[in-house]
């Protein structure tokens, strides 16, 4: 397996899981140390990069069959993406880094996974912590909106039921305001709207913390508007949550002592770059 030419010749694969799009390298051999801000930004430009939500590293690890580093479009770090793992999953096994069913590493957090036939990832995620309740959050969401919860997935979520179909919503500048809302502070939280089209199955748009706009989908958003809607409709599991860029399966047994994230992923294309046009 040649990923890397050379020291400035570097391969890449583009991935995309339900529409959130990432840009994944194999550093095993740790030609990024992962304080690349810059130039990790650079890449996910849209329009004088490559594109993506986020870039990827995947790299060697004791504790699993790799370790897993995200970094969002803004270049910085972030503590998880459900979608992108299930993208480095699929990667890992097509390079053969990693079983059809594995394990890996994203800070201190192992996760396991699976492959399955058809081009899809199940991947077991953090158990959720509700952080406010419905009752909790009545106090900031404005009249427009029925009721919301926070919650902590892997990184913190706020999920807010809407009165209106989603197609109305100005998700870019209500996702802003909650993203930086005072109650979130300092480092605020991603945005999920949502609204309930027949049971067990949830419309769904994200604003993502670090790409600072609307994505087509959300892994992470997912689980979190999944719980949402357990606790609030009483929902059993399985539970669709529907982005404009696919529809994600979240599965879970009572209390979430286990719960699952399952969607399609699919290797776009890969390529070379030269590290010094993105410096």
């Amino acid at each position: 397996m040649n990923s890397i030419v050379n020291m400035d010749k570097i391969h890449f694969y583009k991935m995309q899981g339900a529409g959130n799009d990432f840009i994944l390298i194999e550093n095993t051999s740790g030609i990024f140390h992962g304080r690349e801000t810059s130039f990790f930004r650079n890449l996910c430009l849209r329009h004088t990069g490559i594109g993506a939500d986020g870039v990827m590293l995947l790299e060697n690890s004791e504790s699993a069959e790799f370790t897993l580093k995200y970094f969002n479009s803004d270049g910085l770090p972030a503590e998880m993406c459900g979608n992108g793992a299930r993208c480095a999953v699929y990667l890992a096994n097509y390079l053969s880094l990693a079983p059809q069913k594995c394990s890996f590493q994203i800070g201190p957090e192992i996760y396991k996974a699976e492959v399955i036939p058809g081009k899809s990832v199940r991947l077991q995620m953090q158990l959720p912590k509700i952080l406010r309740t419905p009752n909790e959050t009545k106090s900031f969401l404005s009249d427009d909106f029925k009721q919301g919860m926070s919650l902590n997935t892997g990184v913190p979520h706020l999920v807010i039921e809407t009165r209106k179909p989603l197609d109305d919503l100005d998700v870019v500048s209500l996702g802003r305001h909650y993203r930086y809302h005072e109650k979130f502070k300092p480092s605020g939280t991603n945005v999920n709207f949502v609204y309930p089209e027949k049971p067990n199955h949830l419309l769904a748009r994200v604003y993502e913390r670090g790409v600072e706009a609307e994505t087509l989908a959300c892994g992470s958003g997912a689980v979190a508007c999944a719980v949402f809607a357990n606790q609030v409709y009483g929902w059993s599991s399985p539970i669709f949550v529907h982005f404009s860029g696919g529809i994600l399966r979240i599965e879970f047994e009572t209390g979430y002592k286990k719960i699952f994230l399952f969607g399609p992923v699919e290797l776009v294309f890969e390529g070379d770059f030269e590290r010094a046009n993105f410096q």
